[in-house]
């Protein structure tokens, strides 16, 4: 006999056999934030005990009936009148409901769109980035399939209600929730793989998922609670909300708290430092990853105090490394070197990443006069061992940072030292980005 209703499951308890019938109705004034028992329920139930209907389970709006007579009038018996009680008791929340997850939805859509036009290479090496809108695009056809199976059934319950006969059975979209929840699962265990040995982060993702399922337990047992006690269905929802509320601000103050009293965040970095050092009374990291580009490679120097850094992103459409070399600081009249290597994994996506780069040179453009424009200009790429080269011009001042491209990559390189690269230097530069 079912005898409880729950939000992820349904419990049983068990029963001698007999053939029984069962009837699903809705009681309005029930709602998720109501006072339990909401008001004229008890009456309801009374009625239908007295047409041999008894309470089996309820949820909410939703309520099963079960009887032992098997010619026990039905509880609804007008179909125009069940129609506008569904309507009111599931049917507009429902509606409600969808449609303010559907401007969510389109909302976060627009802003990774928006992403994707000014920041293409973040965006697309960016696994999170990915993640999110592939979390995003389930739950639009969720919501999009709801709304569009409740509006069609509801134009069939019109019709039946005007003939004055049983209005239709309404599908549910309970296979399509399923595999929603599997593909969040999904994405979740993808979300902390992608994580690679960043333990520091991942014990942050955890420690934020539990915190967000403790906000929920508290959130949903004090809306409970003050069912119980009654509270007004505005105070109830105002409470909840508020709980939800003040335990976000408490998490995100905590956090922001917690990285100001450690600035250099060295739990969240995938690879500590292999030493560091002092200056101008600050403590500053030294750190020894491996990158494709050294100053040693270009130039014969004498200087083993050199930082070197990696930083790699990838996912399915793109793999984009920020590299940087540098001096300590202190030590003076020395070459250092930054550059970006962007690799495209899908041919259409490659202009849109090249373009990502123009426009984050251009940025300020339309701030200045044109004299003092940043622009990329072309120049002969056949010494750097590329399809195509751009310079770098301020205020048309030749500058050594350079746009290098290949079929399915890109690498944007500055130089920081004072001459021109010679055409040896630009073929060693342009061999270690391409096969990096």
């Amino acid at each position: 006999m079912l005898d409880r209703l729950g939000t992820w499951s349904w419990h049983y308890r068990r029963t001698e056999p007999k053939q029984l019938r069962f009837a699903v109705t809705f009681f309005a004034g029930a709602g998720r934030f109501s006072p339990v028992p909401a008001a004229g329920l008890d009456t309801f139930q009374d009625y239908c005990a007295q047409a041999g209907w008894h309470r089996a389970a309820s949820s909410d709006q939703v309520q099963v009936f079960y009887s032992e007579d098997p010619d026990a009038v039905p509880i609804d018996t007008d179909p125009a009148a069940e129609l506008e009680n569904i309507r009111r008791s599931i049917g507009k929340p429902m509606v409600h409901s969808y449609i303010a997850l559907l401007l969510i939805i389109l909302l976060y859509m627009a802003m990774n769109f928006r992403s994707l036009l000014t920041d293409t290479v973040n965006t697309l090496s960016n696994p999170a980035s990915l993640l999110s809108f592939a979390g995003e695009l389930p739950l639009l056809v969720l919501a999009v399939a709801s709304l569009t199976l409740y509006g069609r059934w509801l134009r069939k319950a019109k019709a039946a209600a005007e003939a004055n006969l049983p209005l239709p059975d309404l599908r549910s979209a309970r296979g399509l929730s399923i595999l929603c929840l599997v593909w969040a699962g999904l994405l979740m265990v993808g979300a902390l793989a992608s994580l690679g040995d960043s333990t520091g982060i991942v014990l942050l993702t955890i420690g934020m998922l539990l915190f967000f399922a403790l906000t929920w337990f508290l959130a949903n047992t004090a809306r409970k609670a003050m069912q119980g006690l009654r509270f007004p269905r505005w105070a109830n929802l105002l409470v909840t909300v508020g709980i939800i509320a003040a335990m976000m601000i408490g998490e995100f103050a905590g956090l922001l708290a917690f990285l100001l009293r450690t600035p250099s965040a060295v739990w969240l970095e995938d690879r500590p430092p292999v030493e560091t050092y002092t200056a101008h009374g600050m403590t500053w990291s030294v750190y020894a990853d491996p990158i494709p580009l050294r100053v040693e490679d270009l130039i014969d120097i004498d200087y083993d105090g050199w930082s070197t850094e990696a930083d790699v992103e990838w996912s399915p459409l793109a793999t984009h490394g920020e590299y940087r070399q540098d001096a300590r600081l202190g030590d003076k009249d020395l070459p250092e070197l930054r550059y970006e290597i962007v690799t495209v994994k899908i041919p259409f996506l490659y202009d849109l990443c090249k373009r990502d780069f123009i426009q984050w040179m251009e940025r300020y453009n339309d701030e200045l006069p044109e004299e003092d424009w940043d622009v990329y200009q072309p120049v002969d790429p056949a010494p750097w061992g590329a399809e195509e080269v751009f310079q770098r011009y301020s205020s048309g001042t030749p500058s050594r940072q350079y746009l290098l491209c290949w079929e399915d990559r890109m690498a944007e390189i500055w130089l920081f030292w004072d001459e021109a690269p010679t055409p040896d230097q630009m073929a060693v530069i342009g061999e270690k980005l391409l096969n990096a």
